[in-house]
């Protein structure tokens, strides 16, 4: 019997289908395990052996890592379409804080005892800091790694490019407090970034009273002034 070899956009195409699978187990397992997730667990419900894990990922950061930036990546996304709609500038505002703190959520939901047991080495809980908790894992010269750097760095930047837009544009329509543009962005980011820490923290105290995007837009309300 003769064997026809594949062709290599087949072999592509399997490749890529055994990657996928490994990071839809890898994303229930860390969901379950949190950061105690060995590349056995993986391997084990992606129903495949350690060896090929590693022929696609360098170690479990690696992994978690991937997750993230396709996270990140789809945000970055969505902020471009929600800067090209019609909206006004309040409700493409409310919007993209209610993106912002769906995406916190949905972390924490998703890593939460990962990003909990990386935050246990972060006396502020800051994001930056959990991800060099998590990034020190990683080899220096893993250009993946440098990339996902680089996506959340740009993806912050982003956010803040936004809301800063967003808030002129508002005031000159007359929907936004006149207080300066960067206090104003610096009082979303503060409001988020506690609400975080909450989620972290108590998260079924943050369960309770979420969503927030409501109550974060009245702070902005040229109206309550």
């Amino acid at each position: 019997m003769v064997t026809i070899p594949r062709k290599e956009e087949e072999n592509k195409r399997i490749r890529e289908a055994q990657r996928i699978s490994i990071l839809e187990a890898a994303k229930d397992i860390f969901a379950r395990k949190g950061w105690s997730t060995t590349i056995l667990d993986i391997a084990s419900a992606a129903s495949v052996s350690p060896g090929l894990i590693y022929h696609y990922f360098a170690n479990k950061e690696a992994i978690f890592c991937e997750l993230l930036g396709q996270t990140i990546q789809s945000d970055l996304d969505i902020f471009q379409q929600l800067m090209q709609s019609g909206d006004t500038a309040a409700q493409r505002l409310e919007v993209l804080i209610s993106s912002m703190l769906k995406f916190r959520q949905d972390q924490i939901k998703r890593f939460g005892i990962t990003v909990q047991a990386a935050k246990e080495t972060s006396s502020s809980g800051n994001e930056l800091e959990i991800m060099q908790r998590i990034f020190k894992n990683l080899k220096s010269d893993d250009s993946k790694a440098k990339d996902l750097q680089e996506l959340m760095m740009k993806r912050m930047q982003t956010i803040h490019e936004i809301v800063l837009q967003l808030i002129v544009e508002g005031q000159k329509n007359g929907e936004f407090a006149p207080d300066p543009p960067h206090k104003l962005a610096l009082m979303i980011f503060q409001s988020i970034q506690g609400l975080t820490t909450l989620a972290l923290d108590k998260p079924e105290e943050y369960e309770q009273h979420y969503p927030y995007t409501d109550i974060i837009m009245r702070m902005l309300n040229c109206r309550n002034i």
